[in-house]
């Protein structure tokens, strides 16, 4: 039992109270300070994320193309097809750079993914990166986009694709194309002329033994476009030996949807036995 308890200086009576009761608002007062410590901590690391994202997210680092060009890349790659015309595309070239004029593919045709599958460095600032896009009638084209990465991170393409059958395994040279040298030039003119076609058409890599290298393999696009024109090869460099590196302008035609698309190839062309024969396939920096 408790009694109540007079206060000697006003004569009042002041109720006694436990210690557990007296302590109950410093106890209080302590929670919310820890709660207010939190919320702060939280919200600077809010604030501090942005400025860690991009070295966290841009697999590229200084010797790859990064996220931009990835991105340019896979837009460029579907802006393409479906719709190769010089005008929608202007806003994915960098200045100077040129495409030929195709045809869009018809209503209902299009890109439904696509993505970076292989990235080759190709020169100071330069990349030809290949992607795979996988179209809503279950087909999948592989496009090699040539790109520039800028110092200061701006990128863009530097002309047309080449659609190839696998990630393109040889990068651009940046020199400007010159015709075919050396006493070579017909021959070489005359292969490019039957390997073309029967890239674009055969069905797998053998039937194209006698046009390519022996020790070398090529796998064909396997018919699922059609040859709408083949210009003249020209090659890069001045070299006029038994090995020489060619850039050929086609246009590719896809049966399914009636577009045309404008393309740019870079053969390796090597010379055995007297004979020219093609020892690779890939995409061409314009």
């Amino acid at each position: 039992m408790s009694f109540p308890r007079f206060s000697r200086e006003a004569g009042k009576e002041v109720e006694s109270r436990p210690l557990g009761a007296a302590l109950r608002p410093v106890g209080r007062v302590a929670l919310w300070a820890v709660l207010a410590l939190l919320l702060v901590r939280g919200g600077a690391a809010i604030l501090e994320s942005p400025e860690r994202a991009p070295a966290q997210l841009d697999r590229g680092g200084p010797d790859g193309p990064g996220q931009a060009a990835e991105a340019l890349a896979v837009g460029f790659a579907r802006a393409y097809l479906e719709s190769p015309s010089p005008n929608d595309l202007r806003a994915y070239l960098a200045e100077g750079a040129h495409v030929g004029a195709g045809l869009r593919p018809a209503s209902g045709a299009g890109v439904a993914q696509a993505e970076v599958v292989k990235s080759t460095k190709v020169g100071a600032s330069r990349w030809l990166l290949t992607v795979s896009c996988d179209l809503r009638d279950a087909r999948t084209l592989d496009l090699a986009v040539p790109i520039v990465r800028q110092e200061a991170g701006e990128v863009a393409a530097l002309g047309a694709p080449s659609i190839v059958a696998v990630p393109a395994p040889a990068g651009a040279d940046p020199e400007r194309p010159r015709p075919i040298a050396g006493s070579g030039a017909g021959a070489i003119g005359e292969l490019v002329e039957k390997f073309l076609p029967a890239y674009v058409s055969a069905g797998k890599a053998s039937d194209l033994a006698y046009l390519v290298a022996p020790g070398s393999m090529v796998v064909p696009l396997g018919g699922g476009l059609e040859l709408a024109s083949v210009g003249h090869a020209s090659q890069l460099g001045g070299a006029e030996g038994p090995e020489r590196d060619l850039v050929v302008a086609a246009r590719l035609r896809d049966p399914e949807t009636g577009a045309v698309y404008p393309l740019t190839y870079r053969l390796r062309a090597v010379e055995r036995n007297r004979r020219w024969y093609v020892a690779g396939v890939g995409g061409a920096v314009a």
